[in-house]
């Protein structure tokens, strides 16, 4: 989630730091080629949210972008990939607040245009194989939000991981402290130099050195992406990706940015995608740059204690894969006042639906 996310921040970054330079120049050399991100998807019989391009005036209301992130690494053949992260932004300009509500991808809901029950990130996947389409896919995944969580999306922003090396390589590299040597056996063989495309499914040993480290960004990616490589489990790789998030950081300056604008473009193209407009990224990345970090607030619906649970482990048997599946029930006894809360949507609003067609 923080990689997409990062790499998310990455191309608002970049948009903020040629705001900066001046209103003429932005219009003469980022213009053009932030067109070649812009990818509306128009929008299905009863969906909710703000349709249509909008002046690009973003203030004085709330703004809930769909944000999805997909490894499409060589498993798969773009656009039909996984969405191994799925998170609706609520973006509150009057208050100056964000809500990121997280969507643990293993959630068992009701996928609209498949009209079955699948895991959360299948609904970008079943769409995009209708007619091999982005766009489908697209439509399929903010349905599924909007008709089982019950939140209106108004804008979305997809986000692809292979791009994530190639900034960090633009950039010069990260530096880092490892804390202890990562050695994972099972370690995917499926993205950098040793990768055989045919062999996705195949396997290397990685091993990082403890001790501080510069890392390139074939190493980073390993770095925030391996599974089986710490001693404290999946605590230590988050930990990992916030230090990877904060070393990044630090290279996203004016200067850094301007010198490389067009590598970083390139780095970007094919990574994301968004139906925000040009006036509209431009804002946004001009309130994401003044906020305070106090003001964001993250949240996932996923498992956990009493009325802060949002979802049960169990087993099910999916007929689309033609096995016993390992996913996570959410609980709408729970998740319903919290989204009915974040989204304002009314106290009384039957929003979450995620098994009422099961």
């Amino acid at each position: 989630m923080r990689i997409g996310l990062g790499v998310f921040t990455i191309f608002l970054a970049v948009v903020s730091a040629f705001c900066a330079l001046g209103y003429y120049f932005y219009y003469t050399n980022v213009q053009n080629p932030l067109g070649g991100f812009i990818r509306p998807v128009s929008r299905g019989q009863g969906e909710t949210g703000l349709n249509g391009a909008s002046s690009g005036e973003i203030s004085g209301r709330s703004w809930n972008i769909l944000l999805l992130g997909s490894d499409n690494d060589n498993k798969y053949t773009f656009p039909v990939v996984l969405t191994q992260v799925m998170m609706v932004v609520h973006v509150d300009t009057a208050n100056n607040t964000i809500q990121m509500v997280s969507i643990p991808r293993d959630s068992w809901v009701n996928v609209p245009g498949a009209n079955q029950m699948h895991k959360i990130d299948q609904a970008f996947f079943y769409g995009a194989t209708q007619g091999n389409s982005f766009e489908n896919g697209i439509r399929f995944a903010r349905q599924t939000i909007e008709q089982d969580y019950g939140i209106p999306i108004d804008r979305y922003g997809w986000v692809g991981l292979n791009g994530f090396a190639k900034v960090v390589d633009t950039l010069g590299g990260i530096d880092v402290d490892i804390m202890h040597p990562l050695v994972d056996d099972t370690y995917p063989k499926d993205t950098g130099k040793q990768s055989n495309p045919n062999d996705p499914n195949a396997y290397r040993r990685l091993y990082l050195a403890p001790g501080p480290q510069h890392l390139d960004g074939e190493e980073a990616l390993e770095y925030v992406r391996s599974r089986h490589a710490d001693l404290i489990g999946d605590i230590g790789r988050t930990q990992r990706q916030q230090q990877v998030i904060q070393a990044l950081k630090l290279k996203l300056n004016v200067p850094n940015i301007v010198d490389n604008f067009q590598a970083l473009l390139k780095d970007l193209s094919g990574q994301v995608y968004t139906d925000l407009n040009e006036g509209e990224i431009l804002a946004f990345a001009n309130f994401a740059r003044s906020l305070n970090s106090n003001s964001i607030q993250k949240i996932t619906l996923g498992p956990g204690n009493g009325a802060q649970s949002y979802g049960n482990y169990a087993n099910v048997y999916d007929p689309a894969a033609g096995s016993t599946q390992s996913v996570i029930i959410p609980q709408c006894e729970n998740i319903q006042p919290l989204v009915n809360r974040i989204f304002t949507l009314g106290e009384l609003t039957q929003s979450c639906r995620v098994l009422a067609d099961q």
